[in-house]
């Protein structure tokens, strides 16, 4: 996989991507489910984070774009550590990416406490046409596009493999504008899905993955399969850009993921890492 060159206005408007599919996620949560586990996202300026005392999963618990929207402050940083305390939460995440970023966030980070724990490649892609992927698809597997009769089905596989009771959430924005899943089957069991969101500035992105390839299971080839069918679909409602992650990155990449994203048109941007609390 090559490395992608990007200029730090482009690299915000990549991560806004991924924040916009946030904010619309938490726009569609049930207010019944969001008062039971305490989910919301808050607002500090520009400034988006996640917020949950009973479900400590990094996602709910996560500043998403500090600094990258608008230049960071020490202030805004330290707003956004005082709702997890004031919440009672001692464990958050920050994401850091070394383009979008100013340069000083890593030292305002190490003043609070907050140490690197691991982190993800951000990989990228454009508009360019996709190539032919005849060889990707695997015997007896197929993708389905989640639909109101197999929603469910989706929703459950996902909270089985993350041990979560999400379900109510992912069927409240499963049928919202904008997003897109799918699931792969190996026979008639789901075996992986995937998601992409397609945000107003026809930016997408790509994830609410299960499993995470190369964490939760050996799942390359299921992945690559759901991306093409993604990437495809994006490209045909006039996706300009695709970004994901590689959840489980490798210095010298020779994981699969690399590969596989690379024939998919991806590049890779930056290691985003993940000070946390």
């Amino acid at each position: 996989m090559d490395d992608a060159t990007i200029t730090p206005e482009e690299a915000a408007q990549v991560e806004m991507g991924e924040v916009h599919a946030w904010i619309d996620m938490y726009s569609a949560l049930p207010n019944d489910f969001a008062r039971q586990f305490g989910l919301e996202m808050l607002h500090i300026g520009d400034v988006a984070l996640t917020r949950s005392p009973r479900i400590p999963f990094v996602h709910f618990n996560c500043v998403k774009n500090l600094g990258v929207a608008q230049p960071a402050t020490e202030a805004a940083l330290d707003a956004a550590l005082a709702r997890y305390r004031e919440a009672g939460i001692a464990h958050c995440t920050i994401y850091h990416t070394p383009i979008s970023q100013p340069a000083e966030l890593p030292e305002w980070f190490a003043a609070r406490g907050l140490r690197v724990q691991g982190g993800w490649d951000r990989i990228y892609r454009d508009a360019s046409p996709l190539a032919p992927l005849d060889d990707i698809a695997l015997p007896g597997h197929h993708v389905e596009k989640v639909t109101p009769a197999n929603a469910t089905e989706w929703a459950n596989f996902i909270d089985g493999c993350y041990g979560l009771p999400t379900s109510p959430w992912l069927l409240a924005f499963a049928k919202r504008a904008g997003w897109h899943h799918y699931l792969l089957r190996q026979g008639a069991q789901i075996a992986a899905v995937r998601s992409m969101f397609i945000d107003a500035d026809s930016r997408a992105w790509l994830g609410v993955e299960a499993p995470v390839p190369g964490i939760m299971a050996p799942s390359f080839p299921q992945d690559v399969q759901l991306c093409a069918a993604l990437v495809r679909e994006g490209l045909a409602l006039g996706a300009r850009s695709f970004a994901a992650d590689i959840e489980a990155p490798d210095a010298a990449m020779r994981s699969p993921a690399y590969a596989n994203f690379a024939r998919l048109g991806f590049s890779k941007l930056y290691f985003r890492s993940h000070y946390c609390s």
